[in-house]
């Protein structure tokens, strides 16, 4: 049987299985069950979202899902308010708690962040059991409204399987989408790397608030319809042992995997009562099973459902250009960039782009930075180069907003020091890292798409979605990786990650491009080439701050360079005669040029052979 048909064959087998509940009249108690692990399936959904998508620990869902039940209950019983009133009510109320934990979760981080949702779930049982004019105690409310629908059965839970079950399917089908958009993207960035993904322009705060408030929709919407479906709702139903059993569905299903949590609630949910007639072993049995399972399946039963989804959750995959003969193959990127550099006639502008005055930094008793002070003209490639530990690092990380300095530090007439990340990138600053830096579950082409600025016109949500997609592309082809497109990150060599990094941060097409050590992972040959493309970017008004230790790529692209050594600028001019001066020769080396050599003993030019060049810049 051919491949392709087994995915639409599974589909069918799953439809049916969820269809033989009601076709061939299941008794209402396994109906009961059944409905419960489809409201399940929606709170751990909630839960998959701000912890594994979004990477925040939380603990406390089962707060979320009491609230968002207790506050439906009381619109219908005391407002009154008709359960499709209701229900949005509560879950618009439960959103807000989700946005005031998503403010708190902007202030604390990991297994802090866990117990602090773990003492939520505490406190919320403690005020439902001792608030009873409110919540009616330890006995809870009772007699609340339930949804009849007479013409699909005689039991509520046989009227109600297929309308939760529809449920169920709206929000992940909703989910899904969710997944593979903008928002999505930026919260898997958010997890895998949080610095990354503020360089790249992602609000970090936003991004967890808005998980959070999606987490807490999703426990509002199972709270509600468990109300619809129970009748009563008490501080029992929603413990701290809810809220580890519904990470428990999340971790079976797969930590990021929407469909794996689907699965995961339902094996969860449904296992327990399969083995009752173990009795007083029950629970032992079910232990041993979730272990069994997640050792036949170490990443989830997400394997399963991601396979089923296919392009559903990846979205149309875009042709991308023949993979070259080498793994890393500059030759058409460079042609490229030749032939539009042909003819023109590079001069950089004496307005200054970036100014930096009077910075300094320092990490403990060290000074990484001390008063260092440069300009950067608008159309130039200015080389960033000094001995390890002299503080280049350090100067990009502040340019870019990732640390903070005093001084000052301005593009144009827009101070940028000490300002966030996010903020600095929309300024039209991109960067590389030092060390590559890619979010390494997602593809490389949602890697690029993260960094894609925000659509200024009123085109639909498809449109952008394909600008997005074709600037992204284009991003990868000009630095000749486009053939990776549809490639995990993680599977990426170094080499081809560093070019990968450096097409995003060119997808903004940036005024000010930062770039920590470009050629780092690629061979001699691949070096001039990079050069070409740099000075491509060069003409199409990107300004470069580049640090670098290959001495050609300095001498061949760089049209002034600026030494530190030991936080402290040292020279500062065109690359022939920085080579040559002595503070610098005295830097890397150690030693002086002796007063009496005669000038001539020092090249005016670095030659092109390295082994050729000045000893300062052999070593740099």
């Amino acid at each position: 049987m051919s491949h392709r048909f087994l995915r639409p064959l599974a589909w069918l087998a799953v439809l049916a299985a969820l269809a033989a509940p009601i076709a061939f009249g299941l008794n209402d108690y396994y109906l009961r069950v059944l409905n419960l692990a489809w409201i399940f399936a929606i709170a751990a959904l909630g839960l998959q979202i701000v912890t594994g998508v979004a990477g925040q620990i939380v603990l406390g869902q089962a707060a979320l899902v009491g609230f968002g039940g207790y506050a439906t209950a009381l619109l219908m019983m005391r407002a009154p308010l008709p359960w499709f009133a209701a229900l949005p009510v509560a879950v618009l109320l439960t959103t807000a708690v989700g946005a005031l934990l998503g403010a708190v979760s902007t202030r604390i981080k990991g297994h802090y962040l866990a117990i602090v949702t773990l003492g939520l779930n505490e406190i919320f049982r403690m005020v439902a059991i001792n608030e009873e004019w409110l919540t009616g105690g330890p006995m809870g409310l009772r007699d609340i409204p339930t949804w009849h629908i007479p013409a699909l059965g005689g039991s509520i839970d046989r009227q109600l399987y297929l309308p939760l079950l529809a449920m169920c399917a709206a929000v992940y089908a909703l989910a899904v989408h969710f997944h593979r958009s903008r928002i999505g993207r930026t919260l898997r960035a958010v997890r895998d790397d949080e610095i990354a993904a503020e360089a790249m322009g992602v609000d970090s705060r936003k991004a967890k608030t808005i998980a959070f408030m999606l987490c807490s929709a999703c426990g509002a919407l199972a709270g509600g319809l468990y109300v619809l479906l129970a009748g009563f709702a008490a501080p029992n139903n929603f413990t701290v042992f809810e809220s580890i059993k519904m990470m428990l569905m999340v971790v079976m299903g797969g930590l990021g995997s929407v469909a794996g949590t689907f699965l995961g609630a339902v094996v969860i949910t449904v296992l327990p009562e399969a083995l009752r007639d173990l009795q007083t072993y029950y629970l032992a049995a079910f232990g041993l099973g979730v272990v069994l399972i997640l050792l036949v399946a170490p990443r989830g039963l997400g394997v399963i459902g991601d396979w089923m989804l296919g392009r559903f959750l990846t979205g149309p995959q875009a042709p991308v250009p023949e993979a070259p003969a080498s793994p890393l193959n500059l030759r058409e990127a460079a042609e490229a960039a030749s032939v539009a550099l042909a003819g023109r006639v590079h001069a950089p502008q004496a307005a200054p782009l970036l100014r930096v005055e009077g910075v300094s930094r320092a990490f403990g008793g060290v000074k990484a930075l001390n008063d260092v002070r440069f300009e950067l003209r608008r159309g130039e490639i200015l080389g960033l180069i000094g001995p390890n530990g002299s503080g280049k690092s350090t100067m990009i990380n502040a340019c870019s907003g990732v640390v903070d300095v005093e001084g000052a530090i301005a593009l144009e007439n827009t101070r940028l020091d000490n300002h966030r990340p996010w903020e600095i990138h929309a300024k039209g600053v991109a960067r590389i890292f030092q060390n590559v830096r890619l979010w390494e579950s997602m593809s490389v082409l949602e890697n690029v798409m993260v960094a894609c600025p925000r659509a200024a016109d009123g085109a639909g949500p498809g449109a952008r979605e394909a600008r997005r997609r074709e600037a992204a592309l284009q991003a990868l082809v000009h630095m000749g990786v486009g053939h990776l497109a549809h490639r995990r990150a993680g599977d990426l060599s170094f080499g081809q990650s560093r070019l990968v990094e450096m097409a995003r941060a060119i997808v903004s097409r940036p005024r000010l491009l930062l770039l920590d050590e470009p050629a780092a992972g690629l061979r001699g040959g691949l070096i001039e080439e990079l050069a070409l493309i740099l000075k491509q970017l060069r003409a199409e008004g990107m300004s470069i701050l580049v640090v670098e230790h290959r001495v050609r790529l300095v001498m061949d692209m760089c049209d002034r360079v600026v030494v530190l050594n030991l936080g402290d600028k040292i020279a500062d001019g065109r690359p022939a005669e920085v080579m040559t001066s002595p503070a610098v020769v005295e830097a890397y080396l150690g030693e002086r040029i002796p007063p009496e050599t005669p000038q001539a003993a020092v090249p005016a030019a670095a030659p092109p052979d390295a082994a050729a060049v000045p000893r300062a810049v052999a070593v740099a």
